[in-house]
């Protein structure tokens, strides 16, 4: 059976599960720092900056259904408006660079993603998969990672790390 690159299908209980407390963390993250001003650079920050790796290291089966990729899409286009929002904030810049960058970034992580999966599906034949540090299989344990894993891996990394740091 060939892979289809892009696969519809209902969500599963996990990926709402998911879903839905990615979305209470964040109502409760911005609230706190919203209310706890002194914070809220560094949550700012971390909150941004971790979405970009728990999509591509914990959602990664869950992005091959267009469903769930359309709902992480809405998620980034809502961080995109909030970085419109508050890009030109001096509270939250840091010396180099600003606390709403990884917001920026969120859409830009999921097309990266599903370019990486496009380029897995024709190079190797197989869904790209998140390769685990100490094993030769993938993060979830599906199958055995391959060259091209661990080379699209770096890439992610690579091209996230720069579209966190650069304005």
């Amino acid at each position: 059976m060939k892979n289809k690159f892009i696969r519809r299908y209902q969500l599963t209980k996990w990926n709402i599960i998911t879903i839905c407390s990615y979305f209470l963390l964040s109502i409760f993250l911005l609230s706190y720092g919203a209310i706890n001003k002194i914070h809220l650079k560094e949550i700012l920050f971390f909150y941004g900056f971790g979405t970009q790796f728990f999509i591509y290291g914990s959602q990664y089966r869950a992005l091959r259904n267009f469903n769930c990729f359309l709902i992480w899409t809405v998620i980034g286009i809502i961080h995109f408006c909030i970085f419109l929002s508050i890009k030109d904030s001096v509270e939250l810049a840091f010396v180099n660079g600003h606390a709403s960058l990884g917001l920026r970034s969120t859409l830009i992580t999921l097309l990266l993603f599903q370019f990486l999966r496009y380029l897995s599906l024709k190079i190797q034949g197989k869904e790209l998969v998140v390769p685990s540090k100490n094993s030769r299989t993938d993060l979830l344990g599906e199958r055995k990672t391959t060259v091209v894993d661990i080379f699209l891996f770096f890439i992610f990394i690579g091209v996230t790390m720069f579209f966190l740091v650069t304005e």
